[in-house]
């Protein structure tokens, strides 16, 4: 029966016949455990415990492979952010797989694993942004020996890479383009990202989709759609930003991209993109923050059904009540519009107040509905405060429908007012349907005033009464400044006055008790 004895230090089989030296059978050991080196070093803890000093030739081997498999985990947690499009995060893993193999190459400048370590410091700094660093490193690891084809192609990727970075995009295609079209599998999808960079840097944006074709490149699709949006090319623009909301992937620096499309009359676009987004299941929280951004968009624009359909569903979204009340606020603005009695403004404000409160915008429409109702409510023969409470309505509070009532009472309820005539063109800016009419009365009841001369060309403010208007405009607004603004601080302040100097009643505290008389011996 063939015996196998570890005696201290040395292994012995057959009963003596076969015997190994303690520092090569370590070596024998750590081959075979390989990337468990951990549970190599425990077992040859409870192995040579009498003799520890064999184990150091395995422990510097162990701790120089730790450190390259370190590496090669960041470089591949760097590619992983990278493809999902979190390249700052990315070029941080970045930074840390280059530090780290560098280190093992410091450290163990000889060794069989040098040519992986020198790659993947290479590939590590270029795509991390030390192209510096990275270039002699490229070249020192392709003159050695590199089996696997794909290591080879991706160091050449790391070459483009920092040829785009260092702007000599030309070059950067001319080595990026064939790995794009014929490198490996898992070599390919980054080389047509960076080979679509140089093309957009060179301004071919043609050429950037053709390197790119149908690869899911998220980094390279969204830049490609920043560069076609700079070269007003919208439908390219927005075919690449509708293949990326497919895919309920959304950037920040769309929302700069929609607004583009927006002023430049691409109303259309930013809503297809925007709904794709919402039918792919786009983060509730990213979808609320467009739906907002498209809402004020609409509400800017006057298309306020589209925007109330985005606050809507904004609404749906909210996971909290800041953000609800401020879709509710929008909500209470736009209901403004329709209403032409001063009383129906501001019960529709009051009913948004409790909802809106935390709102901004909620805030400013009580304090508009205020000021307005101070103005209406002034005794002015001049017309001034009328027509102060009309721009109120009309600027502040987005009701259009109550400031061409209040211009219009001016002229029927103080006939031969001052404010009358510019009240009557001001109303008839406001309705184009009941214009004529209004600009007729003008004419009828005013026509030497400025502004029934401005009708037929003439400019009023070179009429002496328009500037009698204007110093009225500005007695008016500084005399209900003061009242507002005291009205304004004790809105904000609903504390009782003199609540402070409410004297205080002192408590009275119960006498102490007389000592009991002592009982005479």
């Amino acid at each position: 029966m063939r015996e196998r004895v570890v005696t201290a230090g040395r292994l012995t089989v057959d009963g003596g016949r076969s015997t190994v030296d303690d520092r090569a059978w370590s070596r024998r050991l750590l081959n075979k455990l390989g990337v468990a080196c951990s549970r190599a070093n425990a077992s040859l803890r409870r192995v040579l415990l009498p003799s520890t000093v064999c184990l150091l030739p395995s422990l510097t081997a162990c701790a120089y492979y730790n450190g390259l498999y370190n590496a090669k985990a960041e470089l591949a947690a760097g590619d992983a952010l990278a493809r999902a499009g979190r390249e700052g995060e990315a070029t941080g893993r970045y930074a840390v797989a280059a530090a780290k193999a560098e280190t093992v190459l410091v450290r163990h400048p000889r060794t069989r694993w040098r040519p992986e370590a020198i790659s993947v410091a290479a590939r590590a700094a270029a795509f991390g942004g030390e192209c510096a660093v990275a270039r002699p490193r490229i070249a020192e690891a392709l003159t050695l020996s590199v089996k696997d084809a794909a290591a080879r192609e991706l160091l050449l990727v790391a070459q483009g890479v920092c040829q785009v970075r260092e702007a000599r995009p030309l070059l950067a295609l001319e080595t990026l383009e064939p790995l794009a079209a014929r490198g490996q599998r898992e070599v390919r999808p980054v080389a047509a990202l960076w080979a679509a960079r140089a093309a957009i840097a060179l301004g071919e944006t043609d050429r950037a989709r053709a390197v790119l074709g149908s690869l899911d490149a998220g980094a390279a699709q969204w830049e490609l759609a920043q560069a076609s949006l700079a070269a007003r090319q919208f439908a390219v623009a927005e075919s690449l930003l509708t293949l990326r909301a497919a895919r309920g992937d959304v950037r920040p620096d769309l929302a700069g991209m929609l607004r583009t499309f927006w002023v430049a009359g691409e109303h259309g676009a930013v809503e297809r993109i925007v709904g794709r987004l919402q039918a792919a299941g786009a983060r509730a929280g990213e979808l609320l923050a467009l739906h907002m951004l498209v809402a004020d968009l609409q509400i800017a624009d006057g298309r306020d059904s589209l925007a109330r359909g985005h606050l809507l569903a904004a609404r749906r979204l909210a996971m909290d009540s800041v953000t609800d009340a401020e879709a509710a606020a929008r909500l209470t603005l736009l209901s403004l519009a329709p209403l032409s009695r001063l009383e129906d403004v501001a019960a529709a404000v009051r009913r948004g107040t409790p909802t809106g409160r935390p709102s901004l915008l909620q805030r400013r429409l009580d304090e508009n509905l205020l000021l307005t109702e101070m103005l209406a409510s002034r005794t002015d023969p001049s017309g001034a405060s009328l027509y102060l409470a009309a721009e109120v309505a009309r600027d502040s509070l987005r009701a259009p429908r109550l400031a061409g009532q209040l211009f219009r009472r001016i002229d029927q309820s103080l006939q031969g007012a001052l404010m009358a005539p510019r009240a009557l063109l001001s109303a008839a800016v406001l309705d184009p349907d009941s214009a004529p009419v209004l600009r007729a009365r003008l004419r009828e009841r005013y026509p030497r005033s400025p502004w029934a001369l401005a009708l037929d060309g003439a400019s009023p403010a070179d009429l002496p009464a328009w500037e009698v208007s204007e110093q009225t405009l500005r007695v008016a607004w500084n005399d209900v400044a003061l009242q507002f603004a005291d009205s304004l601080a004790r809105l904000r302040s609903p504390a009782v006055a003199g609540a402070a100097k409410r004297a205080v009643r002192p408590v009275r505290r119960p006498a102490p008790k007389a000592p009991a008389p002592r009982a005479t011996p």
